[in-house]
């Protein structure tokens, strides 16, 4: 012990001015280093968060657009399948038609869904005897070379279903050589024998998608590009790299082999924030490159200006250190124990300005600096569920168009038969949907009218797919008054149906059911269809859980909606086996419009 104070007895002889700076010049030091690399990591987290976020938001935004450019592709494909078994059909019936005529309806036919759907560049139509009808002339030349094409080999070997080529530059079939284009191909059958009439080949161009992410993508100085599962680029804003593996051997490992959703990774240009999102349509992903050093470029100007403070003080310090040691040390103390909140993550703090020195200059500069960074925080947390209400109302608003094209379709196929009668209810059922759906703006309707308009969808669906399945509803007569968000039954009604009964070998059963618990209300979409398998079950799983991952769009945004209507606690679960079927279950408040 008494060596222990021999050991600062050198401290205990210097003069008290020399105490006094000893110890005080420390404590506005070490604070200072503190200030600067907290409010450096909270600010440099805060702004790479944002543009994550941000980057995010677009590339849904972009992926969105994109999906909404193939379904275009699909729709077009469905319309012309329609149009053009009419034309062909009416031709055999009605006996020798000349080439000029037969090669003028279906070119205007090619025309027509080019109008309808922008989108696509390009069709072409393919006879039995590879006689080829194009939209553009030039979709005519190299006839050989189409028909003997592995293309045309698929699709005759088909079954009728949308077939997706990758992207690619090709010779034949094309109105531009040297346009990467991305092919839609579909057989096409006479609808009522089932024999073969040709082929559908609808084209769309490169340039179409990098369009969407060149329009909306707002990454300062960054990019975007679209590559496969082999690290070959799709789509790119670089026309020169489309088509072209990725340069950078350690960028393309992370493309193709990592799961990460972001990372910063050093490259030719640099160090980058990447910012990786699945595109199933396309079995690729959209990349999206930040360069980090502009992100965080604020934040060194930042740290400059408290160094360059502190270091203002420590000359004050060192100049006022016997005169005004009592009224620094006392702030000093105070400003570091704050500190230490903050860095704890408390940053609801505030020093009290009592003087117009130094120390109360450096107080009111951490004080405002603080309100800054809250304002900061607080805006960012505003702006990012600005965009999340906004999207969830965009994915509530969007009343997806090629079921109205398809509805239109069936209903004009219909009046061609004579049907009347059943014109007349599909008109009557498409007009009460949309109705409800639309529901004079309003967010949130009653059960009651969401189950009418599911029946409405349902007696639609029906005269589609009459020998598909058949539904059945159960709604106890006490949930009926409840309120729940509109479009909420539906989205899971039309997964049952598309991804599950449609594929399903047999005749389907869905059954829709509502029932209370205590304060809750129980509703559940069953299927017997084809079901999930293990892999993609568990991926819808987790996106239920985190939103960023994307899976299952109409369960994902159901579910999004609920949670962000009425909290954590609620929203869906989902099981299924592979053969067997799927069970969606939703879970929300009992609530009236009392």
């Amino acid at each position: 012990m008494v060596k222990q104070f021999k050991r600062f007895e050198w401290f205990r002889n210097l003069l008290i001015r020399n105490k006094i700076t000893l110890v005080y010049v420390p404590l506005i030091i070490v604070p200072l280093f503190v200030l600067s690399f907290a409010s450096h990591h909270i600010y440099t987290n805060a702004i790479v968060e944002k543009t994550v976020k941000n980057a995010s938001d677009n590339s849904s935004l972009i992926i969105t657009q994109i999906n909404g450019i193939l379904t275009n592709a699909i729709s077009s494909a469905n319309m012309l399948t329609l149009n053009l078994n009419k034309v062909l059909v009416e031709e055999q019936t009605r006996g020798q038609v000349s080439e000029l005529q037969q090669y003028t309806k279906i070119t205007n036919q090619l025309s027509f869904a080019l109008v309808v759907f922008r989108d696509v560049e390009s069709a072409a139509f393919i006879d039995q005897e590879n006689r080829i009808y194009g939209s553009n002339l030039s979709m005519e030349s190299e006839a050989e070379l189409a028909a003997s094409s592995a293309m045309l080999q698929r699709l005759r070997q088909s079954n009728g279903a949308n077939l997706w080529f990758p992207m690619e530059r090709r010779d034949y079939l094309v109105t531009d050589k040297a346009e990467p284009v991305l092919t839609l191909g579909k057989r096409i059958v006479n609808i009522n024998t089932g024999a073969p009439l040709g082929y559908i080949i609808l084209n769309i161009r490169e340039s179409a998608l990098s369009a969407v992410y060149r329009d909306i993508g707002s990454i300062k100085e960054g990019s975007y590009f679209i590559a496969d599962g082999e690290g070959r680029i799709v789509s790119s804003q670089n026309k020169d790299a489309v088509l072209q593996q990725i340069e950078e051997p350690s960028l393309r490992s992370w493309v193709v082999e990592s799961e990460e959703q972001t990372a910063v990774h050093t490259t030719e240009q640099g160090k980058m924030l990447l910012i990786s999102t699945a595109i199933p349509s396309l079995n690729g992903r959209l990349i999206s490159m930040a360069p980090y050093a502009l992100l965080t470029e604020d934040t060194g100007k930042i740290t400059i200006l408290i160094i360059l403070i502190g270091l203002v003080c420590f000359v004050f310090a060192l100049i006022g250190a016997r005169l005004l040691s009592n009224v620094i040390a006392k702030p000093i103390v105070h400003l570091s124990r704050h500190m230490k909140k903050i860095k704890e993550g408390n940053l609801d703090q505030q020093l009290e300005v009592s003087s117009g020195d130094e120390m109360g200059l450096l107080a009111s500069g951490f004080n405002t600096m603080m309100g800054r960074i809250k304002e900061l925080l607080v805006n960012i947390n505003a702006e990012q569920r600005k965009k999340r209400e906004y999207e969830l109302a965009l994915m509530q608003a969007q009343i997806k168009p090629h079921f109205l094209y398809n509805t239109l379709d069936v209903i004009y196929t219909l009046s061609e038969m004579g049907r009347t009668r059943d014109v007349q209810r599909t008109t009557k059922a498409l007009a009460d949907f949309y109705r409800v759906a639309l529901s004079q703006g309003k967010d949130q309707i009653r059960l009651e009218d969401e189950i009418r308009s599911v029946m409405d969808y349902l007696s639609i669906q029906r005269i589609r797919y009459s020998d598909v399945f058949d539904f059945e509803i159960n709604v106890g007569p006490d949930v009926l008054n409840c309120t729940i968000p509109k479009l909420t039954i539906q989205p899971l009604v039309e997964n049952a149906i598309y991804h599950g009964l449609k594929n399903k070998p047999s005749f389907g059963q869905l059954t829709i059911e509502a029932r209370r618990e205590e304060q809750k209300v129980i509703l559940t979409v069953r299927d017997d269809g084809a079901g999930i398998t293990e892999e993609r079950l568990l991926r819808i799983k987790g996106s239920l859980n985190d939103s960023s991952q994307q899976v299952g769009y109409g369960i994902c945004s159901v579910n999004e909606r609920i949670k962000l209507y009425f909290g954590e606690q609620y929203g869906l679960l989902i099981d299924s086996e592979s053969g067997r079927g799927s069970v969606v279950t939703v879970e929300l408040p009992y609530q009236t419009s009392e």
